[in-house]
């Protein structure tokens, strides 16, 4: 799980069931669009994370890009982000991604966004 800002007083988190487990292995991302947001979720050696799936620098899908380990890398530049906390950790992006709480229910993967009013 993920400490998210996927939820305020005004707005509580609403979860959206996504994919299937078996649908992304271990060391895969995939992207996807929930409650009009894109998302990429990525399955790591230990858990499951998501975090927005536009990079904050170049405006491109990081789905498209690369997975290693917990460092997800743009396919445009080469910006890194930590799937973990959406944390900057390679230039030449300066602003992190959001990041999102996943849950896995039985065999589904849910994410967590805003309820919308």
């Amino acid at each position: 799980m993920l400490t998210s800002d996927s939820a305020t007083a005004d707005h509580p988190a609403q979860w959206h069931d996504i994919a299937a487990c078996v649908d992304i292995p271990e060391g895969k991302m995939q992207g996807f669009v929930v409650a009009g947001r894109d998302v990429v979720v990525c399955h790591t050696k230990d858990s499951w994370h998501a975090v927005d799936n536009i990079c904050s620098h170049a405006f491109v899908k990081m789905d498209e890009g690369r997975l290693r380990g917990f460092r997800l890398i743009c396919p445009l530049h080469g910006a890194s982000f930590d799937c973990r906390s959406g944390a900057v950790l390679g230039a030449p992006a300066t602003k992190p991604l959001a990041c999102w709480q996943v849950r896995i229910q039985g065999e589904r993967i849910e994410v967590a966004l805003p309820a919308t009013p």
